[in-house]
């Protein structure tokens, strides 16, 4: 579609005149008529666009509209439920951008768990003991859920709540409102004690993946929830649901593939049915491997990123400020120095002694370094952070001395380390997050701002989308051949601004 076409479908959907649509975005009705008709093509100033993303997001309120809008754009109606993630949406599909990882690595910063906390409207109830409950459709599965998440708040000895869920997610995207409230309620779980035993469901496509991490990463935050894959093929033909407390409480649903309801959900405090559900879950359990970690607490950090750099292999990374692998060791050893936590100093000491053994290694540079590129000015200002304090709570920051430097140690990594290529970004950094992938390994997924949090994910479907995203973000911008020349010259540019008085 062009951009017009697009336009004029969000009008209509939301019943837009030109006049409310410039009111609202500050320009001449005169410029959405032009815009409309195509006598103007895709506005260069991206204000206007994110404008009218914000707008027509607050427009999109009804299940029709919503619906629609996911049929139009293919986009998931989970994503058209929040406001924010359907703005970013919006905005990337007025663009042209339709790469599914650009969109979640945009609005992954603003995943947060007081974004769910806010909508809890779970009252604690119990649930008499040896009762069976039988819900239909739907509507029914919604009230079976709402019942057992009351039961779990209204537990005194909170336990492991164990989830399995391949169904059709009609259920979930019917009611929007019932959808935020089921999360908040995990939240509220979680906050009362319980942790997360989490069996993903099967990957069939790279939306699939994105949308489930869309909807669980404000509960992976918590540092609560385990989470686990089966890594073979999954039975296309049979789906089933479980949540369940083992003890107290477990739901239990079945159906065929490409059924939009479940036959029926059973709902049991009986100990007998919730110890068969049981055994089913953890028969399941046992087939399966881990899917993720999440780690907030510095030790573990500074762990997970060791397990990352030190195993042999193809890395390729994108991250907002210089690598700390590729940080001259002075750097590192002056950042610790300047730190007033001992155990940040500590783990300091650790991490420069294992610097200088990688040096040693010539696989240490096997890397595909993708770099906001900080501007004379910005390094100047004192905005420019050391990745390698990003972590802490006492963030350093590069001064023009120590940015040159830097720089100046990269340089010479091109010059010695054929396999190690530098791709700098330029121009404003929108609070984005870091991504780094070690081939058939690992990915690491950094939501830098609070609570700072790393994902160490292990499926491999899920590294393979990170690993093929950032590729393509590379080849891209370019950096081989002609390319390197011309990205070690505006190094070089830049290390002689920096040092100019």
């Amino acid at each position: 579609m062009q951009f017009y076409e697009k336009l004029i479908f969000m009008m209509n959907l939301t019943q837009t005149s030109n006049r409310e649509l410039a009111q609202a975005i500050h320009i001449d009705p005169a410029v959405i008529s032009r815009l409309r008709t195509g006598k103007r093509g895709l506005p260069r100033n991206t204000k206007i666009l994110r404008n009218m993303a914000q707008f027509f997001a607050g427009r999109c309120t009804t299940e029709y509209q919503r619906r629609a809008l996911s049929e139009m754009t293919g986009i998931k109606r989970m994503i058209t439920a929040k406001h924010d993630q359907l703005s970013e949406f919006l905005y990337c599909w007025f663009c042209g951008d339709t790469d599914g990882v650009e969109r979640f690595m945009r609005t992954f910063e603003s995943l947060s768990i007081g974004g769910l906390t806010a909508n809890a409207q779970i009252n604690p109830i119990k649930i008499s003991t040896k009762g069976n409950f039988i819900y239909y459709g739907n509507e029914g599965k919604r009230a079976a859920v709402r019942a057992a998440y009351q039961h779990m708040l209204a537990q005194e000895d909170p336990g492991m709540i164990c989830i399995l869920a391949d169904e059709t997610d009609d259920w979930l995207m019917e009611d929007y409102d019932f959808t935020s409230n089921m999360q908040a309620g995990l939240i509220a779980c979680v906050q009362k004690g319980f942790q997360i035993c989490h069996i993903i469901p099967p990957i069939y496509s790279g939306d699939q993946i994105l949308e489930s991490l869309t909807r669980w990463i404000p509960l992976y935050m918590t540092g609560k929830v385990e989470a686990f894959f089966y890594p073979h093929i999954r039975d296309r033909l049979h789906r089933h649901s479980i949540i369940m407390v083992p003890g107290k409480i477990s739901l239990a649903s079945h159906s065929l593939a490409g059924r939009r309801t479940s036959y029926a959900t059973m709902l049991t405090t009986d100990t007998r049915l919730i110890q068969a559900t049981e055994e089913e879950f953890q028969d399941c359990l046992s087939m399966c491997r881990p899917m993720l970690s999440t780690f907030s607490e510095l030790p573990q950090l500074f762990q997970c990123f060791m397990r990352f750099l030190t195993p042999h292999g193809f890395r390729i990374q994108k991250i907002l400020s210089l690598s700390a692998v590729t940080a001259p060791t002075e750097l590192i050893a002056e950042s610790i120095d300047k730190r007033t936590d001992p155990e940040q100093k500590r783990l300091g000491r650790l991490y420069l002694e294992e610097i200088k053994k990688a040096e040693q290694n010539q696989d240490q540079y096997n890397l595909i370094d993708i770099v906001h590129l900080a501007s004379a000015e910005q390094v100047r200002a004192g905005t420019v952070p050391i990745t390698a304090t990003c972590s802490g709570s006492e963030q350093l920051y590069y001064t023009p001395k120590t940015y040159a430097q830097h720089l100046k140690k990269i340089l010479h990594i091109l010059d010695t380390h054929e396999s190690y290529h530098f791709v700098p970004l330029e121009g404003p950094i929108e609070n984005e997050s870091a991504l780094m992938v070690k081939e058939n390994h690992r990915a690491l997924l950094v939501h830098s701002s609070e609570p700072f949090t790393v994902f160490e994910i292990s499926q491999p479907e899920i590294v393979g989308i990170y690993r093929e995203y950032l590729l393509r973000l590379a080849e891209k911008h370019g950096y081989t051949g002609i390319h390197r020349k011309r990205i070690k010259s505006r190094i070089q540019e830049l290390i002689r601004e920096l040092m100019e008085e």
